[in-house]
């Protein structure tokens, strides 16, 4: 073989690489594409259902915020009214803060980086579920009080000896849900563990980090 057939067969080579290097490039990209459109498509069940719990939580904010109001002096009601309204300022905050991560995911940018931002949500919506599960073995009390009032009687100052039980199964609840907490901790636990905090981030950001997982592989083959 002379040199010119060499140079030829090098030339080859070369744009054979080219091709498949471009081929992979555009398998890479329709890949990504895909699997980000699903991604989008994905946090539209997340979104609503933060969007329906912001609008709960104004509703309860506002109607807890006008029944403390109207029986200002009388402390009792006051408390269940602020109680309520405390709730309600915590469902708009998760919510809004969920929804502001989720409006900053830019899907232009590197998976590295959209993996970040999704743990940061995941660790985001972690925090809320345990601040929500620790309220709502309580936030109960107040409402029913409320309804309770809103009937016409007012246990508080009649029987006051049933707040004292309401509260202690709240107490048996919060005890439930902290044992439930760190039984999952244990050596030996991690799987229940590992689907606890998948039950409670929810779907969408579990399938989101499953896809940019999928491209990242993609990506390093």
């Amino acid at each position: 073989m002379n040199y010119s057939e060499l140079d030829d067969l090098k030339s080859a080579w070369q744009t054979l690489n080219r091709n498949l290097e471009r081929q992979h490039a555009l398998a890479l990209h329709q890949f990504r594409e895909s699997k980000l459109g699903r991604f989008r498509s994905g946090f539209r069940a997340l979104i609503v259902g933060r969007v329906i719990l912001l609008i709960f939580g104004v509703l309860i904010t506002a109607l807890s915020a006008r029944f403390w109001v109207n029986h200002f002096g009388v402390a009792h009601l006051m408390i269940y009214g602020i109680l309520l309204h405390a709730y309600g300022v915590m469902m708009i905050f998760f919510a809004a803060r969920d929804l502001i991560l989720i409006k900053g995911l830019d899907y232009t940018t590197p998976v590295l980086v959209l993996q970040k931002r999704i743990a940061e949500l995941r660790r985001w919506q972690l925090h809320a579920a345990l601040w929500f599960g620790v309220t709502s073995c309580f936030i109960w009390i107040p409402l029913l009080l409320i309804v309770f009032h809103g009937l016409g009687a007012d246990i508080w100052m009649h029987h006051p000896e049933v707040i004292g039980w309401f509260v202690l199964n709240s107490l048996v609840g919060l005890g439930l849900l902290f044992g439930i907490v760190i039984w999952s901790r244990r050596p030996g636990m991690e799987k229940f563990a590992r689907s606890l905090e998948n039950s409670s981030v929810g779907r969408s950001v579990n399938r989101a980090q499953a896809m940019l997982e999928e491209i990242e592989r993609f990506e390093r083959e």
